[in-house]
């Protein structure tokens, strides 16, 4: 019966095949171009007929499209046959022969270039073939039948074109549905038909559906057929939050442990799914290098130790320029499947694995995020490919870069860097760009692309200074000398009215003329031969956001002067913060100045980022509770007292907080419930030796990254080596140095001990 269903759903296919090997192989007198056109025809309609055999286990599964084009397949190959019973049996003509291979072949090509839908071959790869999805499907399976409440439940799905989504859904789909009333794998694509969506679905479930029906019919109907039913549908492929909220109409919460799977490429469309419902987003990841490789060699091979050690090397350089793209592994295979192993044809396809891509269908899957994306998003995104292969953009420089490109369009009540963040933003959320070194605050401090003159930048040390002409060039946004030899910048520089962004090394001078530049955003680094005038001159800046100064030497301006450059400190201090200043970094590497500049701060209450580096801090003032807005900090002190940390503990939007101490405390400080309440990073460097922090229960209950430095040495040891990490409930990741200089063995053996049984300890077992 098994062998009837299949010739059925295969056409001619099945008896077609054996007589064309017999034409290729036979005693027939063949022209060369027929041969050729006939080994043609062979291999196309072999390919052909393994789909077809595929799609015979999975005809419940098949939308309209792919039934049309699986039925033009079928009446071909009857033709096909036909005109093969007559070329042997009833033509002699060897030109009227010739011409009915080509008439066969044209047809064929016609139909090899029928559109279908790219993710088609995910839905009926055999599961034995997979490799790396057992743990994202147990997981995902594990997370929808846990719960006892009978809510509607809903897991979506998200990633980068190509990562297996689909497949990942199908494989949990087919191994769940049998535990519900209904079920139903829904497509739904970039460009939706939502009537014939709901419509299909409507069909599949088992009811009928009446060709007159609009939208809101249909999912009336939908909601009354499944009412009463146990459901599991997957939405696949959704691409926008309006299509999800009309498939969410037509899903009722019936109480009845339904379930809902989307996947998605767009993380605001996973937000969108799971935020009204009980919602679990799954984030996909590419394959790691060990099972790229099985799935490579599996491909191939059947097992990675067939493949012949002549090939190991260049089958590497392969799997690492696939980038753990399950797509693009098995497309590669797929092809050199039939290079007959020779190792000059797979040096040749690792040479030109981009063009490779876009033959195997790849291209057509990734471009499909391209389309979808804005065109101004667009613009970014092909900007990237200044830079090399594998290479780490720079977030903040890559956002520069478009403001000085002009990429970026100008939004009321926004600056052009607030704006091009939220484009950056968007082609992470859309998995155009992969984002790296997530920092504290949940922004990536680095991209790279998936593998797939308004700027001026001076970096040859030859350079050692700029003509008066810059001054001229009035469409310069960003100016960066930083790995230059230039010494000092000519006064001209204030004529450049529209300079966002001035970047210089921290010897360079800089002309008193620099308050003219009204547009700057950012100025990094004002070095340490800066003039009193230069420092009350930072108040004109209206627009800045953003200051990194080193501050002058007590003993270069003497008595008089220090406490006019202080005064002017403070003014300008005062002022910039009145206007938006945002991020603030100073070094100073004098302890008198240092002292002085702590009371200062209290004039900066809008302050988002303060580093200060380079001196010591003797006392810390309790006026720095006024910095209610600090989301970054970092200082060094001498010592620190319990009620320093009470003040640090009060700021209430602190997310990171380094903390350099040179000298032990007395006393073991602690850290309670009530302080560093947002706090998610915390990196203690702690000279004085000693685990000198104890964490109370509740302490930083949103932390997540926990750094910790100290010397083992006895003498430098006040406190030992004891600490409640336990209380840290939200802690994930732990890093640990012990400065082992002029310790004993025992002390520091007792030290790593005491860190290692904490860690262990903890109940939420973080990474250390």
């Amino acid at each position: 019966m098994a062998g009837a269903i299949v010739s059925v759903s295969t056409g001619a296919l099945s008896t077609l095949l054996p007589k064309l090997s017999l034409l290729i192989q036979g005693e027939y007198k063949l022209l060369k171009g027929v041969k050729g056109g006939i080994s043609f025809l062979k291999d196309e309609l072999t390919s052909m007929h393994t789909l077809l055999v595929k799609l015979a286990n999975n005809e419940e599964n098949l939308d309209e499209q792919v039934k049309d084009w699986r039925n033009k397949v079928r009446e071909l190959s009857y033709a096909i046959e036909d005109c093969i019973d007559l070329f042997l049996h009833k033509v002699s003509s060897s030109n009227a022969k010739a011409g009915l291979v080509r008439k066969t072949a044209a047809k064929i090509r016609k139909l090899c270039h029928v559109q279908i839908d790219p993710r088609l071959p995910a839905l009926y790869v055999e599961a034995e073939k997979l490799v790396g999805i057992d743990g994202p499907r147990e997981k995902i399976i594990e997370w929808l039948e846990k719960d006892e409440s009978q809510k509607l439940k809903v897991v979506c799905i998200v990633g980068f074109g190509g990562l297996g989504k689909t497949t990942l859904a199908n494989q949990v789909y087919h191994k769940m549905k049998g535990q519900f009333d209904c079920s139903s794998f829904m497509p739904v694509s970039r460009n939706p038909n939502m009537t014939k969506i709901l419509a299909d679905l409507l069909k599949e479930l088992g009811s009928r559906v009446d060709t007159s029906d609009d939208e809101r019919q249909l999912i009336c109907k939908l909601r009354t057929f499944l009412q009463r039913k146990r459901y599991l549908v997957i939405v696949d492929d959704i691409w926008s939050a309006k299509a999800w909220e009309v498939v969410k109409c037509a899903l009722p919460e019936n109480n009845l442990c339904s379930r809902v799977i989307s996947t998605t490429r767009n993380a605001d469309v996973a937000t969108s799914c799971c935020s009204c419902l009980a919602g679990y987003i799954h984030n996909m990841q590419p394959l790691n290098e060990q099972d790229s490789q099985k799935l490579f060699f599996k491909s191939i091979f059947g097992d990675k130790s067939a493949c012949p050690p002549y090939l190991e090397q260049v089958s590497h350089g392969i799997i690492s320029k696939c980038h753990g793209l399950p797509l693009a592994i098995i497309s590669i295979a797929s092809l050199l499947a039939g290079k007959l192993h020779m190792k000059e044809q797979w040096e040749q396809v690792h040479n030109s694995i981009g063009f490779v891509f876009s033959q195997q269908g790849i291209r057509d899957i990734l471009l499909l995020s391209y389309y979808d994306l804005p065109i101004n998003l667009k613009t970014c995104l092909l900007y990237l490919s200044v830079f090399p292969e594998d290479y780490n953009i720079d977030r903040e420089e890559l956002i520069w870069r478009w403001i000085a490109e002009e990429f970026i369009s100008e939004v009321k009540g926004q600056t052009l860097d607030q704006i091009a963040e939220n484009y950056f933003n968007d082609l992470v959320n859309r998995s155009m760009i992969q984002p790296f070194d997530i920092k504290y605050d949940g922004r990536a401090d680095a991209c790279k692309l998936h593998d797939m003159l308004t700027y001026l930048s001076i970096a040859s040390r030859g350079i050692t200074d700029l003509p008066e002409q810059i001054g001229g060039l009035q469409n310069l946004l960003t100016l960066d000398i930083r790995g230059s030899s230039v010494e000092k910048l000519p006064s001209t520089i204030g004529c450049l009215k529209n300079l966002v962004r001035l970047l210089v090394n921290e010897a360079v001078k800089l002309p008193n003329e620099v308050g003219d530049l009204q547009a700057l955003q950012q100025l990094s680094f004002a070095g340490n031969y800066n003039s009193i005038v230069f420092v009350e001159q930072l108040k004109r800046l209206a627009n800045l956001r953003a200051i990194s100064i080193r501050l002058h030497d007590s003993a270069r301006l003497g008595h008089h002067d220090m406490a006019r450059y202080m005064e002017a400190l403070k003014s300008s201090l005062a002022v910039m913060d009145k206007q938006g200043l945002q991020s603030l970094d100073i070094s100073c590497f004098d302890t008198v100045i240092g002292e002085k500049l702590m009371d200062l701060l209290c004039y900066t209450p809008c302050l988002q980022k303060l580093v200060i580096h380079g001196c010591c801090i003797g006392l810390l003032p309790k006026q720095m509770a006024v910095l209610v807005n600090l989301r970054h900090l970092e200082i060094w002190v001498r010592n620190i007292k319990q009620d320093d940390l009470c003040v640090l503990g009060s700021i209430p939007t602190l997310l990171f907080f380094r903390l350099f101490v040179v000298c032990g405390p007395d006393e073991r400080l602690a850290i309670s419930s009530h302080q560093f309440r947002c706090l998610k990073q915390f990196i203690f460097v702690s000279y004085g030796g000693g685990l000198e922090m104890l964490f109370m229960q509740g302490a930083m209950p949103e932390l997540r990254w926990l750094s910790h430095e100290f010397r083992a040495h006895e003498s430098d040891c006040k406190m030992g080596f004891e600490f409640s990490l336990k209380h840290l409930a939200s802690l994930e990741h732990l890093k640990v140095t012990i400065f082992c200089h002029v310790a004993t063995r025992s002390r520091v053996e007792a030290a790593e001990a005491s860190v290692r049984n904490a860690a262990s300890a903890h109940p939420g077992c973080p990474i250390f």
